[in-house]
């Protein structure tokens, strides 16, 4: 099971790569989906996440870590339910019109916490 966790990591590490490489490119993939499908995207992945690390925090590097990160995952996927869609959308929309530099730093973060996924992992 922890390699989903591997797997998941790795699918991070491609998207953020895929944000420090080519800005545009990465803001189409926001762009296609609807905001409905964001919205639930936003939510079901984070509770995903969230009980997938804390289920397997023992198996990983790093449990104690892994909980943290996994409490840190539902609660940001309550935040977002209880913001609604329409201040999701506001947020999306703000994010992906500032400059390439923030879309690639934002992405690196993001690839860097994917890497780490991978690294508790395996």
């Amino acid at each position: 099971m922890t390699l989903v966790v591997a797997f998941l990591g790795a699918l991070i590490v491609l998207l953020g790569a895929l944000g420090l490489a080519s800005p545009a490119r990465f803001r189409c993939l926001f762009a296609v989906m609807s905001p409905q499908t964001r919205y639930v995207m936003a939510v079901v992945i984070r509770l995903a996440m969230g009980a997938l690390l804390w289920v397997l925090a023992d198996d990983l590097r790093h449990p104690h870590v892994m909980r943290i990160l996994a409490v840190i995952a539902v609660v940001a996927a309550v935040v977002i339910l209880v913001l609604g869609r329409p201040r999701l959308d506001r947020f999306v929309d703000w994010w992906l019109a500032r400059p390439d530099n923030v879309i690639r730093v934002s992405a690196l973060f993001a690839a860097a916490f994917g890497a780490y996924l991978v690294y508790v992992a395996v």
